[in-house]
């Protein structure tokens, strides 16, 4: 049983009306206190402190199904189909449609949607392009329609490796979340890994390996991820593929480990600071 609103409600604390500033020595005086209405506040104590809580009390609310005015309805589909008459969009199609022929009008009813297989080539593959200049919204339409995401070229590339010797970071993080093969092959059996070892690209580097790819994969030469790094001269990606397991033992088809490649550069600075790192870091570290 609630108490009643005489037991809910005390008089607030007295508050000084006057105060004084330690640091200017000047007298101030104390805003008024907070006073609730007595149905509404109650005293709550804590550790020897007291203060007050309102209690606010909510009416019942109840759904109210809400009132459609057909005309309004009616005039607002008008109105926005007027904006869709006037808008820029419909007087380019008026502005087009009269400047081309029957013969061109008739190739473009024809096409209501992209038709890949004239707007692509072996070499000019639409979805490679499309990855290249970054347009990931026309992208995911490609492949709403059935486009291969892993489909290649003829040099082999998939739209995820140009993507990957394009620097376009954002794309390479889309098609690997939409399903994109990050072991794929190219025609000579590099991978996407090599590719961003080659081109320095760190941070790529980094997402295909949480994306689980194989850092010691060999492409048709032999060639690992760590022998292109060292060939880049790329020292702090070289280190990234140590500690997560490259083996700086492999040799290529040539006998040559990636040790024996940065010793083939002379005697210069890079020469002897990659011979350090490969020397004192262990071999598959991470593994």
């Amino acid at each position: 049983m609630s108490p009643p609103p005489s037991a809910m409600y005390s008089p607030p604390l007295p508050i000084l009306p006057f105060s004084t500033s330690a640091r200017t020595n000047k007298t101030l005086r104390s805003p008024p206190p907070i006073r609730f209405p007595p149905l509404l506040a109650r005293r709550v104590g804590t550790r020897g402190f007291s203060f007050a809580v309102r209690l606010v009390r909510q009416p019942d609310l109840a759904w109210e199904d809400p009132v459609i005015d057909e005309e309004d309805d009616e005039e607002d589909n008008e109105e926005h189909n007027e904006e869709i008459a006037t808008s820029p969009y419909a007087n380019l199609v008026k502005e087009v449609e009269s400047l081309l022929g029957q013969e061109k009008m008739a190739i473009l009813a024809r096409n209501e949607t992209p038709d890949l297989t004239k707007i692509s080539t072996p070499k000019w593959s639409l979805f490679h392009t499309l990855a290249m200049s970054g347009q990931i919204a026309l992208m995911d339409e490609l492949l709403g329609l059935g486009a291969d995401i892993d489909a290649a070229d003829k040099d082999g590339y998939t739209a995820l490796h140009r993507a990957v010797i394009g620097k376009k970071e954002a794309v390479i993080s889309h098609l690997l979340r939409k399903g994109a093969n990050p072991h794929v092959r190219d025609r000579d059996g590099a991978t996407p890994l090599h590719s961003a070892v080659q081109v320095g690209a760190m941070q790529t580097v980094k997402l295909l390996i949480k994306y689980k790819v194989d850092v010691n994969i060999a492409d048709d030469e032999g060639w690992t991820p760590l022998h292109v790094a060292i060939q880049s001269r790329n020292r702090d990606i070289a280190k990234v593929l140590l500690v997560n397991s490259a083996d700086k033992t492999r040799r290529n088809k040539d006998g040559k480990t990636p040790l024996d490649i940065s010793l083939c550069y002379g005697k210069d600075f890079k020469s002897y600071d990659l011979a350090k790192l490969l020397k004192l870091v262990p071999a598959n570290r991470g593994s």
